[in-house]
């Protein structure tokens, strides 16, 4: 099989999205994430991160064969400009136990990226309403108020200790 274009784009159809919300079909959580995020201005290559390597095209190719995300027609992705957003101060986290933390310069997309992988993570099918909501995020203080309600979403499913990992984890990167 021939490695998909990394620049294609994906959207999700009215299937799709219906899927999103009912959980009716059998999907891998992998399969589940990568539903979520397809947006109509993610490329492959966008979408390869939230999988292990090479698992990407046959996901894709999954989703799309069961009617659940469509490919674009325009080729070329439309990018949003690129904004710095540092993470450390967005989202008022930047000391942890009296350490400093070294700051992480990230884009606005790479920052939601981040939040909602940890999220699913954490919390798997528990945490898409959530991810859906930082996903449609447009800005830094939307942001820094979703990740704050991710944030108390853990520690009233997992525990205090749960929420301080997602937030250590999302300045770390991982």
């Amino acid at each position: 099989m021939q490695a998909m274009d990394e620049r294609l784009v994906y959207s999700k159809t009215p299937k799709g999205a219906a899927e999103i919300a009912a959980r009716s079909a059998a999907l891998s959580m992998g399969a589940r994430r990568v539903l979520i995020l397809v947006d109509g201005k993610r490329t492959v290559a966008d979408l390869a991160p939230l999988l292990k390597p090479g698992e990407i095209d046959g996901v894709l190719a999954q989703l799309e064969a069961q009617g659940f995300i469509s490919r674009n027609q325009s080729f070329e992705p439309t990018r949003p400009a690129t904004r710095a957003l540092d993470l450390s101060v967005s989202l008022d986290v930047s000391t942890v136990g009296g350490l400093v933390e070294e700051r992480n310069l990230l884009t606005l997309d790479e920052a939601k990226r981040r939040a909602v992988r940890e999220l699913v993570e954490l919390l798997g099918p528990d945490g898409e309403t959530m991810s859906l909501r930082i996903e449609q995020c447009r800005n830094g203080d939307e942001l820094r108020d979703r990740v704050r309600e991710a944030e108390r979403l853990v520690a009233g499913v997992l525990g205090e200790a749960s929420a301080q990992d997602y937030m250590r984890a999302l300045r770390r990167g991982r």
